[in-house]
């Protein structure tokens, strides 16, 4: 007999197995408003395929978190995209109002007035996983702010935290009039990570939309792995103009890292880095965008390597950056590097011989695709790491 039951029979106690967490099967939008409400650690919410039309926005609150080993799941039933939450003009679809450990994944959200999902602090450890949205901009409002994700808030208790934010598609279809308007923003944000979403048009009135933007005190975000097309002013702007005390900062954005992104045909700059400080932009590769990419209002401590940019990099304000290794294209739509630069494709081709092996080692492990790095002697400059790994 196992000496862990000789014990537990020795001292009179009964084994009895651990209870599995509980699958809450709805069907109704009633019922998904009551299934989140009561919502306790391991509560997976499986939702039936179907539109779902809310009559009020989805509020996840404390008292429905998870823990680390037993998160509060929220997703479809059978197959991921089976499932529409049409938020009906409310203000978002989800608002996660200080829980923690909580997954959204696998649904299509869209409907919102101003936001698809908002986390506000203290909120920690969510996690927004391959999700599609768009068109979360329903209200008239124009002179608001909008965006996809939303986080933010002071961080008083504390900021929201350790939120990923993976696998999302992101797009705005209808046109959209407001200047105030984002794939992914959050203010005054701790440890977030934004990876591997397709962010596309995200376009309001003229030169206005950005595709991700972390601002207002936001700290050590890492910012990797993401195609962004298309967006009405900038691809990706790392700090800001924002309230850095929001974050107990004194500058837009500290530490993180910005890598192995592609930015094409923003209407400005692909990349823009405003008073950050101690951060990286490494490997990402840069197309056809509208205007420099840039470093600007007392951005300091900057690493600026590996980079492919599509115009030189503009060091504007009197700011400063450690350079190297970047490739500045011929002209900003040079397509000969890549696979099918004008349908987005930045992959290598194996002529880039510019690019192939000529990356300073060391900066980062993999690639846009999750490739290990280096496949060849030396890393390759940008988002691609051109080739096979041998098995």
């Amino acid at each position: 007999m196992p000496r862990l039951l000789l014990a537990a029979l020795a001292c009179g106690l009964a084994l009895v197995p651990a209870a599995s967490a509980a699958t809450v099967t709805v069907r109704t939008e009633p019922q998904l408003q009551a299934a989140v409400a009561a919502a306790r650690p391991g509560t997976q919410i499986a939702l039936a395929p179907g539109r779902y039309v809310l009559t009020d926005r989805i509020r996840v609150t404390p008292a429905g978190s998870g823990t680390a080993a037993a998160p509060v799941v929220i997703r479809p039933l059978t197959v991921p995209g089976s499932v529409t939450i049409d938020a009906n003009g409310h203000e978002e679809a989800f608002f996660v109002n200080g829980a923690h450990h909580v997954t959204i994944r696998g649904l299509r959200i869209t409907g919102g007035a101003y936001h698809g999902v908002k986390i506000d602090a203290p909120a920690h450890h969510i996690r927004i996983q391959g999700n599609r949205m768009w068109d979360n901009t329903r209200s008239g409002d124009l002179g608001s702010q909008f965006s996809a994700i939303k986080g933010g808030g002071t961080c008083d208790p504390a900021c929201v935290s350790d939120v990923l934010v993976d696998g999302n598609t992101i797009t705005q279809v209808r046109p959209f009039g407001g200047n105030n308007l984002q794939g992914v923003d959050c203010n005054g944000c701790l440890r977030w990570t934004v990876r591997a979403n397709r962010i596309t048009n995200i376009r309001g009135a003229e030169l206005a939309g950005t595709g991700i933007q972390f601002k207002s005190g936001s700290v050590d975000t890492v910012i990797e792995r993401n195609v962004v097309i298309g967006s009405g002013l900038v691809g990706i702007v790392y700090g800001g103009f924002g309230t850095p005390a929001w974050g107990k900062q004194t500058h837009e954005h500290v530490g993180g890292v910005v890598r192995n992104n592609v930015v094409t045909r923003s209407a400005d700059a692909g990349i823009s880095v405003i008073d950050t400080v101690n951060g990286r932009v490494v490997h990402n590769t840069l197309w056809g965008n509208g205007y420099t990419p840039d470093v600007r209002r007392a951005a300091s401590g900057l690493v600026y390597r590996n980079n492919i940019l599509d115009r030189p990099l503009n060091l504007r304000d009197g700011t400063a950056a450690r350079t190297g290794g970047n490739l500045v294209l011929r002209t900003p739509t040079e397509a000969g590097l890549f696979t099918a630069a004008a349908r987005g494709d930045l992959h290598l081709r194996a002529t880039a011989r510019r690019a192939i092996n000529r990356a300073l080692p060391g900066l980062v492990r993999n690639d846009l695709d999750g490739v290990r790095r280096p496949l060849g002697p030396r890393p390759d400059i940008g988002a691609d790491e051109f080739g096979t790994p041998v098995p």
